[in-house]
């Protein structure tokens, strides 16, 4: 049942039972949902729950099974994305879809220009530059996009959907990978937009967010609308309860390293240099340490050397300087070595770097564990044992250990990987663990569950080096933060000195 709590203004836009199925999977189930003119519009919910699917039906890109679209109280047929602009709804996605080398001028007028480019790049620019002043979106027009920070990248993305008529925005995600100063910058410039009459729709899954800015909170789960509600009368509590249907979420804290400080690292690199393409340092010179009972994070905006640096420490990618698992020198070592000494990965790709689709999920269990599981000879029936064992321990939700890997979801991929790396740094006697973006695309659940993992792996003697472009978790959970930029550490803030807006300043590197 929906409860809708909402203001007295008249729906700009109205959705009622839409539907929407993928083959077997019923993505939307009958959704009701209303939009009013200036006001920000959360949508929250789980992975999965269909927000990113309810809002691509909105903006054209997918064409509903069944229900209505009305505009201003008009029915309105929505079967494309230039059909949702001629009604004035756009979308900005997740990750910027601009031409890099081209200028910010020209990826707004992109589209629009007709056959003279040269005289639609005049004639635009004072149309661009009026949207900019009024509502407060201050760009270097004439500045190429790959070169922008991503906080002014989607400034670009907003100008060109205003540019093209747009009232009703859609951001899918829009947070995920800007600083807080950044963050803050963004919701300052969607509340001028709804001052300035524009309708904002918010999709995401972070509740803080939702209450500091949204008017109003729309939560799915499952493909259906459970509530709307007023940003006053909502708690995170209670945002929680109707995002998952359950009261209480184990979230982990940090583990705490108050003797860490005396025991000596399991895991240290001292100059790590990783050369790319044009001989640009990909990684200039990265020292740190991780110690036992320790959770060391990396923060940085993406693209800034964290995934080098985890594929150069686990062995994946050639390195200069020194890497060391538990005081031995792995530098000139083989990944499998690595795993010997006691170093496990969860990598970033969970689909591409961490399972063989095609492969059951006991088969996927045992990659790189053979060796101490079996010996010198594979045995399926051990393997399934084990197999069934991890499905049964960390809640894997598979029909059964013989279903191949590409038939789980997202989040049970990433349950199967975090299994696999604990079994085999209990086999292989683990010290250390490197963990790349472990929760990135999980619903509330499968998270507390990763980072309850990544804390009693440190609680229980071991050391983890947490690689995240989520800010949040990264102050939640861990003991130290180093701050990575432009392939190089700026800087390293320990518990309780933690403070979002300069480790915000040292990831924008603009401070130290």
């Amino acid at each position: 049942m929906t409860a809708a709590v909402g203001g007295p203004r008249a729906p700009r836009v109205q959705m009622r039972g839409v539907t929407k199925r993928f083959g077997a999977v019923q993505a939307l189930r009958g959704v009701d949902l209303a939009l009013a003119q200036g006001e920000i519009h959360g949508l929250l919910g789980e992975n999965g729950a269909g927000k990113t699917t309810l809002m691509n039906v909105l903006s054209g890109l997918y064409r509903a099974d069944g229900g209505s679209i009305a505009i201003d109280g008009r029915p309105v047929e929505v079967r494309a994305p230039a059909d949702a602009l001629r009604h004035g709804i756009g979308m900005v996605h997740q990750h910027v879809e601009l031409i890099s080398t081209f200028t910010a001028l020209e990826n707004i007028l992109l589209g629009s220009e007709g056959s003279a480019w040269r005289l639609a790049l005049a004639r635009g620019r004072a149309g661009v530059e009026a949207i900019a002043r009024r509502f407060g979106l201050p760009v270097a027009l004439d500045v190429a996009v790959g070169g922008l920070a991503a906080g002014v990248q989607q400034k670009v993305e907003i100008l060109k959907a205003l540019h093209r008529g747009v009232d009703v925005l859609i951001l899918d995600e829009p947070t995920t990978m800007l600083t807080p100063q950044e963050v803050d910058g963004l919701f300052a410039t969607l509340r001028t937009l709804a001052d300035g009459g524009v309708t904002v729709v918010f999709i995401t899954h972070k509740i803080r967010e939702i209450l500091a800015n949204c008017d109003r909170v729309t939560i799915m789960r499952a493909g259906a609308v459970v509530a709307t509600v007023d940003r006053g009368s909502a708690t995170e509590a209670r945002l929680v309860e109707l995002m998952i249907g359950a009261r209480d979420v184990p979230f982990a804290g940090a583990p705490g390293a108050a003797t860490a400080a005396a025991t000596p690292p399991v895991l240290e690199t001292r100059g790590l240099t990783v050369m790319g393409l044009g001989r640009i340092r990909l990684v200039d010179g990265c020292s740190l340490a991780v110690r036992a009972g320790e959770l060391v994070g990396v923060a940085g905006v993406a693209g800034n050397g964290q995934r080098e640096l985890a594929e150069a420490i686990v062995g994946l990618l050639p390195a200069d300087g020194a890497v060391a698992v538990g005081g031995r020198d792995v530098a000139a070592a083989g990944i499998g070595d690595r795993i010997a000494a006691g170093l496990v990965y969860i990598p970033e790709d969970r689909i591409h770097d961490g399972i063989l689709p095609g492969l059951s999920v006991a088969e996927n269990f045992v990659l790189g564990l053979h060796p101490y599981a079996f010996g010198r000879r594979f045995d399926a029936r051990i393997a399934r044992g084990l197999a069934e064992r991890a499905i049964a321990e960390y809640g894997i939700q598979a029909r059964d250990a013989d279903a191949r890997a590409v038939e789980l979801s997202g989040g049970n991929i990433q349950k199967l990987l975090v299994a696999r790396a604990m079994a085999l740094a209990g086999r292989a006697r683990g010290t250390a663990l490197v963990a790349m973006n472990p929760t990135r695309g999980l619903d509330v659940r499968a998270t507390a569950f990763v980072r309850g993992r990544l804390s009693d792996f440190a609680r229980g003697g071991g050391g983890v080096l947490l690689i995240s472009e989520d800010l949040d978790e990264l102050l939640q959970l861990c003991d130290r933060i180093v701050v990575m930029y432009r392939g190089a550490l700026m800087a390293e803030v320990a518990r309780p000195d933690f403070d979002s807006y300069r480790i915000g300043a040292l990831m924008a590197g603009v401070a130290r």
